[in-house]
Formats: structure tokens, C-alpha cells, sequence
């Protein structure tokens, strides 16, 4: 009866990008260890995703093979069949019976690393939390810290437990001593060591050499997706041909040592390293022996020499293929860059732009409707008192564009936010370094953000003035209202809003704090405010309106006509808004910033 545990046949992978695997053959028995070996992007983790059943082969098979205890002989003795498993139709059952440490261990952070354990305990219907507990004394580890805490060796500990503590018969470990320190290395090792001993099968990927050759039977290397050798560990220890160091007591010159049924390797200071053919040993010996040696040594063949011989000439190969075939596009891959940054920007803020921009949509439509509707409305305009012009510019004013209304005070509340995560938030927690180490220069990105931050408000007051108009027209008073007028009205909280995103903006490159600058420019927007309120009070006080900048933003006029006396008001605050992202471009490209 065959002894597999895993067989791989002519499996196939293609991903979009032209990466994958291609007819990936090998095989694993019981109590044995296959060594995979390749570097990174070579293929491993997908070959080992496909065996998983985590991700479906474009073709060719991938079966495991786990022992069925069901069956008995007429004695009632057990009969332990071997029944084949497809990878990705029997995925559930591979899963549940498999032990497995990925490449790139993702735990949920909130949970501790006990109550992690328990919950894959109960999962896998376990009944003795003793052979969970052997295992964490065995990795001599604390599993109560919360996992967020927890270092990468210790993530990598919990992951080695979670594999080994059903006592599975095959293990499939990607990278599985990835932070791990050299003593725990070493007791991986012996844990491997035992684990093939008790006759289990097992999967190494592996970047250490020292430790696939102390564990493994077989190994596959692979390279762009398909396998470019295997080979026994034994037939690497033993191999036909061994490397000698001599050195000699006396000058030696070349041509005393050469000869055709070997190869000098190097010979300076009268030291030789020489290749020799396990045939040609005696001849090289008697040879070398004819002169006066200070010491001889042999050097065996390792995994990694073997790797590296068998490698080399063709990554040189690709290395100079490569570099050969770099065509620079600069400007386009900055534009790339430049698309991908305004998507990350407008991500992060989404949620609260949605909820500033529709919750003062929802209330327009709302309002409008319940109004146009109102019988004593429409008792008025009929008995002359009222006209809908007036009312509906008085709405419009009172409810949408003024400095009260509740368009100002959410989009307030979002751009002091927004602002503030947009430059000091990325460096509070240090997610600007890895934006700053790109092909983006740092102009680009202050004015990616600071242009897609604008962009962000626009549309927000473009999509309820929309919003008023359309409603307002939908319910057949759009005659009554001026377009012009209400454009105008709508332009002005824009303008206004433009400066408090300004103070944020700027607030957000010249502080590397979000408190900081979230501190400051809310305070900055608060004091306008308070002022502006304030210098109504009385007349005794009215000279504090020209220390807000609140005052340039007042809707008095109720046509077209009269927007000239209050244009120099709107052209301020487009300049003061303006001069700031300015400021703000220099402040960003000029300053330090601990990254």
C-alpha cells in the first residue's frame, strides 16, 4: 500500500500579473520531511495556498491522503485505510485535520494568545487541554498577552502550537522560524526531528539551509513558478566529487599541483582549494603528499553551496536580463502613484464625508417638502403676506448657507477632523515614511492631498446646492427661486469653509502631533466664531468683528445685483484661503519631519 501523504500533479496557477506556478510535480510520504526552497516570489506560499485549498489551481491535481479508522475486518481488528482528499473540493476536511503555519500570520490583535488557543480548541473538538498545554511549556512562552502586544516570535509561537497541538499526521510550515531566536530554532529542529520519527508527514519552506538540511529527506527548488530540481540530502552529504584545502609547508608552485583529473579552485599564498572526483582521490593525494603539507582538509558539499552552484549563473542571468529591460517612466509610474494616493486620501475620510454631506441633504429635501406643503404656507401666499420667493431665500439662508445653519457646523466638524489625519495623522503614526519612500516627491504628495481635500468640500456644498434646486423645482417652485441668487449663496459658505479647511491644512504640516493640530485649528475656527457672535452683542464691542474671519461671510443681499458690494469679502477669503495652502505646501516641503 502506498505510504503518500501528499501528491502534487502538473498543478498550474496563473494570476493576472503573469506570476504563478506552473506544472508543479512532487510527492510527501509518512515520516518523512520535503524541504521547498526558492526565493521570494518563486511560487511556495502559492503552491502551498493551492495544497491548503485557500486558493484555487487553474489545473493539474493536489490530493492528500489521511488515514480512515472506520473500517474494521470481520476479527473487529482496525483497518487504517488512506483516503484521498482533493485540495480544493475537500478543503473543509484537509483544514480540520492538517497542522499549519502560514508565511504571514494575521491573528485577531483584541483577543489574548490563551483565549485564542481555547477558541481553535473547542473548534477542533479537542478533549485534553494537556496536549495544548505541553506545547506552550515546550515554546516557554506567557499566551495571556493580548496578541496586539505580543512580538513577532512570540505570534510565530502561538502558530507553531496552534500546528502541532491536535497531534496532526501532516504539517504544512511556511517560513515557520520567522522571528524565532536561535534557541527556539533549534528546538523547532527537534521538534521536526521527533514529529518524522512518529511517523508524520511534513512540508518545509524554508529561507535557513542549516535547517532544511538537519530536517529534511527531499527538497524541491523553485524558481519563477516551477520546480528546477529536486534532489536527495543524502545525494548532497555524499556527492561524487569533493572540495580539498591544502596547505603546503614549503613555496609551491602551480603547475606541481595541477593536473586534468581535478580542478584548482584557487591557489594563492600557498594555500590550493581544489575540486576532486571521488575516482581521482588517490592520484591527488599521492600527488599533494609529494610536498611538504602544513594541513589537509575537506570541505563537504552543503544544501546551500549546492543551491547556489545550481542557482547562480542563472540569477546573474536575470539580474542582467532585468536591468536590460528597464524602460523608465517616470512620469507615469508618479502619476499611477499620484491616483493611487487620492483614492487613500478621499478612504480614509469617507465615512464622515458621507455623513456631513447627507445628513444636511436629507434635511433639505425634508424641509423643502414640509414647507411647500403647508396649508397656513400656502394660506399666507395666497392672502398676499408672503411670497415663496421670499420664504424660500429665507429657508435656503437660515437652514443651509448661513454660519448657523447645519451644512457649516457638520462640514466644520469634518474638515477640522479630516484635516488634522491628512499630513500630522500619517506621521503620528508613522504611515508618512512609507509614502515619503516612493518615486513621490513630496510636492506631489502635499499637493495631491491638498487639492484632493479641496475637491472633497466642493462637492460636498456642489451636491447640496444641486440638492436645493432640484427639490425645490421637483415640487413646483422652481420659478420662484433665482438660480444666480442661490449660486452665489452657495459659492460664499464655500469660500468660507475654504479658509477653516486652510487652518486645518496648515495646522495638520506644520504640527507632527494630530492633538497638536487638531487643538489649534479647532481652537483658531472656535475664537472666529466666538467673536464674530460676540461683536453683535452691543456696539461698544462691534470692533471684534475685525479680528474674525467670520465677518467676510454674511448673507445680507437678496439679489444679484447686490453682490458687488460684498465681492472685495468673497475675493478676501479666497486669498486668505489660498496664501495658507500655499504656506502650507512650503511648511510641508521645508520641514523635518520625524519619520
Amino acid at each position: 500500500m502506498s505510504n503518500n501523504a501528499i501528491i502534487v500533479k502538473d498543478l498550474n496557477k496563473k494570476f493576472k500579473s503573469g506570476y504563478g506556478i506552473f506544472d508543479i510535480n512532487f510527492s510527501v510520504e509518512y515520516g518523512k520531511v520535503f524541504g521547498y526552497l526558492g526565493p521570494n516570489g518563486a511560487g511556495k506560499s502559492t503552491t502551498i495556498r493551492s495544497l491548503m485549498g485557500f486558493i484555487r489551481s487553474d489545473s493539474g491535481t493536489s490530493n492528500v491522503y489521511l488515514e480512515n479508522h472506520a473500517n474494521f475486518k470481520d476479527d473487529q481488528t482496525l483497518v487504517q485505510d488512506l483516503v484521498q482528499y482533493d485540495s480544493w473540493t475537500d478543503a473543509n476536511k484537509i483544514q480540520r485535520n492538517l497542522g499549519y503555519v502560514p508565511g504571514e500570520i494575521a491573528f485577531p490583535i483584541q483577543m489574548t494568545g490563551i483565549d485564542l488557543l481555547k477558541q481553535v480548541f473547542k473548534l477542533r473538538n479537542m478533549t485534553n487541554w494537556d496536549d495544548v498545554r505541553k506545547y506552550i511549556d515546550y515554546w516557554e512562552f506567557n499566551p495571556n498577552m493580548k496578541i496586539k502586544k505580543m512580538s513577532k516570535g512570540m505570534k510565530q509561537k502561538v502558530a507553531l502550537v496552534i500546528a502541532w497541538m491536535h497531534n496532526p499526521d501532516i504539517i504544512v510550515l511556511d517560513e515557520p522560524t520567522s522571528g524565532l531566536d536561535p534557541l527556539m530554532q533549534e528546538k523547532f529542529v527537534k521538534l521536526v526531528q521527533k514529529s518524522k520519527e512518529e511517523g508524520k508527514a511534513i512540508i518545509l519552506s524554508s529561507h535557513i539551509f542549516s535547517e532544511i538540511e538537519r530536517t529534511c529527506d527531499y527538497v524541491s527548488i523553485i524558481k519563477r513558478g516551477k520546480i528546477i530540481s529536486t534532489i536527495n540530502i543524502k545525494d548532497i552529504q555524499y556527492n561524487d566529487e569533493k572540495t580539498y584545502e591544502i596547505k603546503f609547508k614549503d613555496k609551491v608552485i602551480k603547475s606541481d599541483v595541477e593536473s586534468s583529473k581535478w580542478t584548482i579552485k584557487s591557489f594563492n599564498d600557498n594555500t590550493l582549494f581544489a575540486v576532486v572526483d571521488n575516482k581521482n582521490i588517490n592520484d591527488f593525494i599521492i600527488k599533494m603528499g609529494k610536498n611538504k603539507l602544513e594541513f589537509i582538509k575537506e570541505h563537504p558539499l552543503n544544501l546551500e553551496q549546492y543551491f547556489m552552484k545550481y542557482y547562480q549563473n542563472e540569477i546573474e542571468t536575470d539580474v542582467a536580463d532585468s536591468l536590460d529591460n528597464i524602460i523608465l517612466k517616470s512620469s507615469t509610474k508618479e502619476r499611477a502613484i499620484s491616483f493611487e494616493l487620492i483614492k487613500d486620501t478621499m478612504r480614509k475620510t469617507l465615512g464622515l464625508w458621507l455623513f456631513s454631506t447627507l445628513i444636511p441633504v436629507i434635511l433639505i429635501i425634508v424641509a423643502f417638502s414640509i414647507m411647500i406643503n403647508d396649508s397656513s404656507i400656502k394660506e399666507m401666499i395666497a392672502q398676499g403676506n408672503e411670497s415663496w420667493t421670499k420664504l424660500l431665500t429665507q429657508a435656503t439662508v437660515g437652514l443651509v448657507v448661513s454660519s448657523t445653519g447645519i451644512t457649516y457646523s457638520l462640514m466644520l466638524v469634518y474638515l477640522l477632523t479630516s484635516g488634522n489625519s491628512i499630513v500630522a495623522g500619517e506621521v503620528d503614526k508613522g504611515t508618512m515614511v512609507n509614502l515619503l519612500t516612493t518615486n513621490q516627491s513630496r510636492k506631489s504628495v502635499i499637493l495631491t492631498k491638498g487639492g484632493t481635500f479641496i475637491f472633497s468640500l466642493f462637492m460636498s456644498i456642489f451636491i447640496q446646492f444641486l440638492t436645493t434646486i432640484i427639490t425645490i423645482s421637483a415640487l413646483g417652485k422652481g420659478g420662484e427661486i433665482n438660480f444666480g441668487l442661490f449660486a452665489m449663496y452657495f459659492f460664499g459658505l464655500f469660500l468660507m469653509l475654504y479658509v477653516i479647511s486652510s487652518i486645518a491644512f496648515m495646522s495638520s504640516c506644520y504640527f507632527n502631533k494630530s492633538a497638536a493640530s487638531l487643538s489649534v485649528a479647532a481652537g483658531i475656527s472656535i475664537i472666529f466664531y466666538v467673536l464674530y457672535f460676540a461683536s453683535q452683542i452691543s456696539p461698544s464691542v462691534e470692533f471684534l468683528k475685525y479680528f474674525s474671519l467670520n465677518t467676510l461671510f454674511k448673507i445680507e443681499f437678496t439679489s444679484v445685483s447686490e453682490v458687488s458690494k460684498y465681492l472685495g469679502e468673497y475675493i478676501a477669503l479666497a486669498v486668505i484661503g489660498t496664501g495658507l495652502y500655499i504656506a502650507s505646501y512650503f511648511t510641508f516641503t521645508k520641514k523635518d519631519l520625524p519619520l
